[in-house]
């Protein structure tokens, strides 16, 4: 019994040319199966005479994802991995640098230098704290230099959700415009 024709013009699709057909067949491997008892390429290529490359098309093919056996040919399945972080742990808004257990409100980073978690007021409901939003009603905080702009929207009648977005696309040129209506309105 020999390789079937089927199999052997997946094996010429995969480089091997006649003669190595008959090497094959001179080995005992007639099936898919055959290469399943063989296991690697390097034991292909040691029985057949088949170059590495080849078999390593063909194992791959015939049993599926060849073994590494050097560590430069392992694949990495992920390039980042899932970190699972505790809810009470605190990351500065600034540098995102993981806080100490000890940490309090308002406390300096150790990594920046800078407050850690700014205490800002809320241009929606106006109350104040940590973080990037407001703890109150769920707003994002702008930042304390737009703080007057965002409550001249909300006098506007804009939406909790518009103001952040607005104040954010807004260029200098913009929020000095902005100011001047501020003014005039006192």
């Amino acid at each position: 019994m020999g390789i079937s024709k089927l199999l052997s013009n997946i094996l010429r699709a995969k480089g091997l040319e006649d003669h190595h057909i008959e090497a094959l067949e001179e080995s005992g491997i007639n099936t898919k199966e055959d290469f399943a008892l063989v296991g690697d390429h390097q034991t292909l290529t040691d029985i057949t005479g088949l170059e590495e490359k080849v078999s390593k098309k063909v194992m791959v093919w015939a049993v599926g994802l060849a073994p590494a056996t050097k560590p430069e040919e392992v694949e990495q399945v992920s390039s980042s991995p899932i970190v699972v972080e505790s809810s009470d742990i605190v990351k500065c808004v600034h540098c995102n640098a993981k806080q100490p257990n000890d940490y309090k409100t308002g406390d300096l980073c150790l990594s920046c230098g800078n407050q850690a978690e700014p205490v800002q007021n809320c241009h929606w409901c106006l109350s104040s704290g940590p973080g990037k939003y407001c703890r109150s009603c769920g707003s994002e905080f702008v930042g304390s230099s737009d703080f007057e702009i965002a409550l001249y929207l909300k006098r506007e009648g804009e939406s909790k959700r518009a103001i952040v977005a607005k104040v954010k696309d807004m260029d200098s040129q913009e929020k000095e415009n902005m100011w001047a209506k501020i003014r005039r309105a006192r």
